[in-house]
């Protein structure tokens, strides 16, 4: 299912749930934020939950006033640049902006692209860290014989799946429920001790 197939399932998303598709990935990859955010005495693991959650509240309170535009500026400054990181945590952390910023843009821009845009930061993620496991570059037959590369294109196409049902702020949540993956990242990154 993952390929063309996907990607032309995800381009017939209405904007909602581009939207929700994104903000899926990114509170899936909020973790890995937190965690760099935590260690780096960079950007701020609460005002990244803050944005998730504006979001969240936006997509599901009817009538919810929010100014998505400031707030998403407001964010910028959170944003890690990671050539000016010794960490490699800073390449987690922009995927997880990434995604973020692909949901506030398909709410104020809606291109159309931004759920695509959202996937492929959080599989260039799981690539990426796989990669660092191996500590070498893997082929593509390699990436998706992966175990976190597997896993991460299942639960995108079980997102896609949640994601085309009916719009209602019960089915919103349960993604939200469904995303936070228990706390863990798609990089297997866990905030609990």
């Amino acid at each position: 299912m993952f390929g063309d197939k996907f990607y032309k399932k995800i381009n017939k998303l209405a904007p909602w749930q581009q939207t929700v598709f994104a903000l899926a990935l990114a509170e899936r990859m909020y973790p890995n934020y937190r965690l760099f955010a935590d260690t780096s005495s960079f950007g701020n693991g609460e005002r990244f939950r803050d944005t998730l959650d504006v979001l969240w509240t936006y997509l599901t309170v009817k009538g919810s006033r929010v100014d998505l535009g400031a707030e998403l500026e407001s964010f910028e400054a959170f944003i890690p640049d990671p050539s000016r990181f010794e960490s490699y945590g800073a390449y987690p952390a922009l995927d997880a902006c990434v995604a973020v910023g692909a949901a506030y843009n398909s709410v104020i821009c809606r291109i159309g692209e931004e759920a695509i845009e959202a996937s492929g930061a959080s599989l260039g993620t799981v690539a990426g860290f796989a990669e660092l496991l191996a500590e070498r570059d893997l082929s593509e037959e390699e990436l998706y014989e992966n175990e976190l590369m597997a896993a991460e294109m299942e639960f995108q196409v079980e997102l896609l799946e949640r994601v085309g049902q009916p719009r209602a702020a019960e089915t919103i949540l349960a993604i939200r429920d469904f995303a936070a993956q228990d706390g863990v990242s798609n990089i297997g990154i866990s905030l609990e001790e």
